[in-house]
């Protein structure tokens, strides 16, 4: 495979069109230590394509290639990954596309300034920005923040993969703005949770109290509270609901909530809870709803038997961290 067809397939990755399971594979190809020579190509091809307005691309990519090592210091001691992740800053700049070069030029903050934020699978964690916002940050989610916003005005940019709550800190002056993909979300103070993995279509955005704005290239939706906009990355259209807060900013304490969601859906935030893979046998369908809540304290053995009794002639058969879902019973092995 040549490095175009690398370069397509790692954007799809990025873009959050790629199957979960494909989209695995990439990651870890990029996490890894191999092929270093041919990682640093295909990223340099993902750079030269980016075409930020009035923007030095080259000069940002020059920029970046020569304090990666400083760069990577910083990234140690802000990640809470338990190995070296020296590709996970690289790895998010396709997220923000355009934004990526806008920041590492300099343009707006110094390149040392922005600060790469990782929660690692079945862990939680939180970060103050140096603005007083609060953030609680969920499994397997990245968010990229400078480690200063500017104090003289202009906005406060943040970036996200994942999930995350966000208690903004009040400031008129300087809106707030959370930026994922191609969907941006301005506040000036609120409190809001943001759902938006890269392997999954839709960016979901709930808000809790305060005012907020979303906008993306063709259209702008205002919440107000107890209000979600579910933003589809394929063809751009937003859905507004009135929901029950609590449901979608528990996973804060510990519970999950589900209210008629996809077993896919919900195989997806069970694989990042309990750090488990699911193999699903064809025959079951990934798009049946099915309303269900587990606490903290619940095992994956306890919601394997709550997912058995609710879906019909579903079984499972778990070896180690891998959990095969079939229809019928069966002497399969893994």
């Amino acid at each position: 495979m040549n490095l175009t067809d690398l370069s397509h397939i790692i954007r799809d990755y990025f873009d959050g069109i790629t199957p979960k399971s494909y989209s695995e594979r990439i990651k870890r190809w990029l996490l890894s230590e191999s092929q270093e020579d041919e990682k640093n190509a295909v990223m340099k091809q993902i750079w030269d394509g980016l075409e930020p307005e009035e923007v030095d691309t080259a000069g940002a990519l020059r920029t970046f290639r020569e304090n990666r090592h400083e760069y990577e210091w910083n990234l140690h001691r802000r990640s809470r990954l338990a190995k070296t992740l020296r590709w996970a800053a690289v790895l998010a700049l396709p997220i923000i596309g355009a934004a990526a070069a806008w920041v590492y030029s300099g343009k707006y903050y110094e390149r040392k300034q922005l600060v790469e934020f990782y929660v690692p699978e079945g862990k939680v964690d939180s970060l103050m920005l140096s603005d007083g916002t609060k953030v609680i940050v969920n499994s397997k989610t990245t968010i990229l923040y400078p480690s200063a916003f500017n104090i003289h005005g202009g906005q406060r940019d943040v970036f996200l993969l994942g999930e995350a709550h966000f208690k903004v800190a009040k400031d008129a002056s300087r809106p707030f703005v959370v930026h994922s993909g191609k969907l941006n979300i301005q506040v000036l103070g609120t409190q809001f949770n943001v759902k938006a993995y890269s392997d999954e279509d839709l960016i979901t955005t709930t808000l809790e109290e305060g005012r907020v704005k979303l906008y993306d290239d063709n259209y702008s939706e205002t919440m107000k509270p107890n209000e979600q906009i579910v933003y589809s990355r394929n063809d751009g259209r937003m859905a507004k609901h009135v929901v029950k807060v609590r449901d979608f900013n528990c996973w804060m304490l510990g519970t999950m909530v589900f209210r008629e969601q996809t077993l896919g859906s919900i195989l997806n935030e069970l694989g990042s809870r309990y750090e488990v893979d699911f193999v699903v046998d064809s025959s079951i369908d990934l798009s049946q709803k099915y309303t269900m809540n587990f606490t903290n304290k619940e095992t994956i053995n306890d919601v394997l038997r709550v997912l058995s009794q609710l879906a019909n002639n579903l079984h499972y058969y778990k070896q180690g961290q891998t959990i095969k879902l079939f229809k019928s019973r069966k002497e399969d092995s893994l």
